[in-house]
């Protein structure tokens, strides 16, 4: 008895240093989680702005004849998805909910190559898809700057230029709260008028725009500037949710520690009343049979 009652005491323990440690993610999570949203929040402004400006020109004619505007035949290049996760785990489903949807999506295109944007699906996809995962970027530490985005646009751009690949569509977390994100695909390139939020009878009468000093410095100078944005918006999203997430797993971790802790010491407590229940049962016999 007094054997099990020491292993429940060691259990308790560990529960409450494990709590400690859950706790102080939860916390920095929390730290992270705002300092993220913050930025998410005031990259949407301008996102929105430059979407609105580039969805009118985009009814332009010209619009449509700017390569990042090409519409490409899926039978002759492969389709690539850039797949955002994280770097780090202990964040309940968020990546296993993006890894489950980039697998629905390369099933549906077999011959599809994907680029990785995170440690947890780079380790996920290397050995699954081989060659088929043709770049990676990880180790980014949550920290959102200019020089990670371009790196990312830009190797999407090299490709889309070279004529590797005929669609680029992006995976990646859609943050709706902190109790919510939703794993959504979305179209990067080729550019289209339904992405800049117009419908589709608009997009069918074009506005013939005089554009200085020619359309084709005005897209130049602003549709790298837009896919750079999303890029950034996007990692923003994946960041924010992705410290949500784990800020959720680690307050329900520190709740069940709690839940966890309850139960082991009701439980001693009633070992140590039985072993002392015991105890008095042999002192008071020991004496009758003495007196006896």
């Amino acid at each position: 008895m007094a054997k099990g009652i020491k292993e429940l005491r060691l259990r308790i323990r560990s529960i409450r240093n494990t709590k400690k440690i859950t706790r102080a993610m939860e916390m920095v999570s929390a730290a992270k989680l705002r300092r993220t949203q913050g930025l998410m929040e005031a990259a949407r402004p301008f996102a929105r702005k430059l979407e609105m400006l580039l969805g009118r020109l985009a009814l332009s004619p010209k619009a449509r004849e700017h390569h990042l505007f090409e519409k490409r035949d899926t039978a002759q290049l492969p389709v690539l998805y850039i797949l955002f996760t994280s770097d780090r785990g202990l964040c309940g489903a968020f990546n296993a909910n993006l890894i489950k949807t980039a697998e629905r999506a390369l099933r549906q295109n077999p011959d599809a190559l994907l680029y990785c944007v995170g440690r947890k699906s780079r380790d996920h996809f290397r050995k699954r898809l081989g060659d088929r995962v043709i770049g990676q970027l990880i180790d980014l530490g949550g920290k959102l700057d200019g020089g990670t985005t371009d790196s990312i646009a830009n190797k999407l751009l090299e490709l889309w230029n070279d004529k590797r690949v005929s669609e680029i569509n992006i995976i990646a977390p859609h943050f709706i709260s902190t109790a919510a994100n939703r794993p959504q695909v979305s179209r990067y390139l080729p550019l289209e008028a339904e992405a800049f939020g117009l419908t589709a009878d608009e997009a069918e009468h074009p506005i013939d725009y005089l554009l200085e000093p020619t359309p084709e410095r005005v897209f130049d100078a602003l549709l790298p500037r837009y896919l750079r944005s999303k890029i950034f918006l996007t990692l923003a999203e994946t960041f924010t949710s992705e410290h949500a997430s784990r800020m959720l797993a680690m307050n329900n971790a520190t709740k069940n520690c709690d839940e966890l802790g309850s139960q082991l010491t009701l439980q001693m407590n009633k070992a140590r009343q039985a072993a002392i229940t015991t105890e008095i049962v042999e002192i008071v016999s020991g004496a009758e049979a003495l007196n006896g």
